[in-house]
């Protein structure tokens, strides 16, 4: 009772905060409200009901009585009175809210842009009153998502007559962005943001999107409001529509990124990653908003990021230290997203050097994760050979997982090897250089080696070597004979292993007859002397280079 007391003495007093307070009631998620503009149906058997069209039957409605109609007069009925210039603005909300209920069935989403729904919304997107405006916003988020409705946009409210049009004529997405920029209000942002997001979720709506600019307002919306933190659940909801609609235009729209690239929208969208809580997220919506929210930002950085200037941006904000920390977000998406934002920034000199700096151990971590995804596994896969063209990236990254020699396997194949024979230096620990020589001799006894990285960054030449352990060991790993010989005082077994697995074929026997004659290099025990010697007079397992 109180509450409709209530009600009622704001409707008395301010029939614009009745109209606000119903929208907001209508926006409470899992609330089912009764039927905008439902009055009642009447059944009668008379002939003069049962044929109305025999006669008038519309003398008895008031010009501004928002009710639904039967069939198919239901949609006609209420576009004649959102064009009507005189109807009161809480009447104008009424009937958007009601068309709002009927859309969510797509033949009536259908009837609906039939009848000019289009039009009549776009003609009121910038009417002086806000709920309208809000209203108007749903409404072409509820018809854009039929593609009759979206080729309705670019005509817009053109072909309203003169002195129904509110303001100037012309199409529904210059006027959305127009609201996005200009608007104070953030139900109506978010209204906006929803309808672009509408509109993108196909192809040909996110190529209009692009065509007539509403991409350059809504980066400069972001460049505008991040890299601060939305402060409402409104204002964050809308952030989170924008970073899909970008997402959205820059991988399916024809030169989609143009109006994102050089404005300095990755530059602020990094800097609102970097200031997002790690672990609560944003307070100001649901912890699934909020990764949403980060995976979405993390995608525009991604789908950016397949464009060399994009790449560029992202370094200069320190992308890379800042994405790097979501590779050990919960989310399993946010990881993927993580990946393969890095994955691309990767494919920059620059951006090698900031991987190796900030994401050596988070990568490795990834790869021998088994919780992690196959697309995402396989991403990481490529990510690590594309930061592996840096010398000392490979170097840093097979030390790090020394003790994973399938993973070796699966990234580099036979040129392991080289990555690892710097580890058998005397400058290393022993426990490094023996685990570095069974590494070594994993690959040269292997009979079918694994493919590994099939680009061949550096270049291996002649590339048959790859199918030959021990040959590309003695031409593409320097001094890897030196280094195992000196080995044999501190790991027997593995240098001596390795060393007979190296001389099956003809040209490390050779080098090792040499060193062995040479009698300058550091002093190799009698019984160990006799074993290189019988290496030296092994005939070929190997076929000559």
């Amino acid at each position: 009772m109180w509450q409709l007391f209530l009600q009622s003495l704001l409707a008395a007093a301010a029939p614009g905060a009745m109209a606000t307070l119903r929208s907001a009631e209508y926006k409470k998620p899992g609330v089912v409200r009764p039927l905008q503009a439902y009055k009642r149906h009447i059944v009668s058997e008379q002939l003069e009901h049962r044929y109305p069209y025999l006669e008038d039957i519309n003398s008895h409605l008031k010009p501004d009585d928002i009710s639904t109609a039967f069939g198919a007069r239901s949609f006609p009925r209420l576009v004649e009175q959102l064009k009507m210039p005189s109807i009161a603005p809480e009447k104008l909300s009424e009937a958007l809210r009601t068309v709002c209920d009927l859309c969510p069935h797509q033949e009536n989403k259908s009837e609906a842009v039939s009848s000019e729904m289009v039009a009549a919304a776009t003609n009121l997107l910038m009417h002086e009153a806000i709920d309208v405006r809000r209203e108007a916003a749903r409404v072409v988020a509820c018809v854009v998502l039929m593609i009759s409705g979206r080729s309705c946009m670019p005509t817009g409210n053109s072909n309203m007559p003169r002195k129904m049009m509110v303001g100037l004529a012309g199409p529904t997405l210059p006027r959305l962005s127009k609201l996005l920029l200009s608007c104070d209000d953030e139900m109506v942002k978010r209204n906006v943001a929803e309808a672009l997001r509408a509109i993108t979720i196909f192809r040909d709506g996110c190529q209009q999107v692009v065509d007539q600019g509403a991409v350059k307002a809504v980066s400069a919306y972001l460049c505008s409001t991040l890299p601060d933190i939305p402060p409402t659940r409104l204002v964050a909801l809308c952030l989170l529509d924008l970073l899909r609609t970008l997402g959205q235009v820059s991988m399916y729209a024809y030169e989609g990124m143009r109006d994102i690239l050089g404005v300095g929208v990755i530059g602020r969208v990094i800097g609102f990653l970097a200031r997002v809580p790690p672990e609560v997220g944003n307070p100001a919506v649901s912890k699934e908003e909020s990764t949403d929210t980060v995976r979405e930002a993390l995608r525009v950085l991604w789908h950016c990021g397949n464009d060399p200037r994009g790449r560029c941006e992202a370094l200069d904000a320190d992308g890379v230290r800042i994405v790097t920390a979501y590779l050990n977000d919960p989310d399993a998406k946010v990881r993927e997203s993580a990946v393969c934002t890095l994955n691309v920034i990767s494919l920059e000199t620059l951006g090698k050097k900031e991987i190796l700096k900030h994401s050596t151990q988070a990568i490795a971590r990834l790869l021998h994760s088994e919780e992690e995804t196959k697309y995402l596994h396989e991403t990481c896969v490529q990510l690590a050979r594309c930061a592996s063209e840096l010398p000392a990236f490979r170097y840093a990254f097979a030390r790090h997982i020394i003790a994973s020699v399938w993973l070796l396997e699966k990234i580099f194949g036979t040129t392991s090897i080289a990555a690892v024979c710097p580890l058998l230096e005397a400058a290393e620990e022993d426990d490094l250089r023996t685990e570095a020589a069974r590494v070594i001799l994993h690959f040269l006894r292997q009979e079918q080696p694994g493919i590994g990285d099939e680009i061949r960054v550096p270049p291996v030449a002649p590339l048959r070597h790859i199918q030959n352990p021990p040959m590309y060991a003695i031409e593409e790993c320097t001094g890897i004979l030196y280094k195992l010989v000196d080995l044999i005082q501190v790991a027997k077994e593995p240098a001596i292993d390795c060393l007979d697995a190296l001389t099956d074929a003809a040209k490390p026997r050779k080098e090792l007859k040499e060193l062995l004659d040479m009698g300058n290099h550091s002093p190799i025990p009698e019984d160990v002397r006799a074993e290189l010697e019988a290496m030296v007079l092994k005939e070929d397992k190997q076929p000559a280079a």
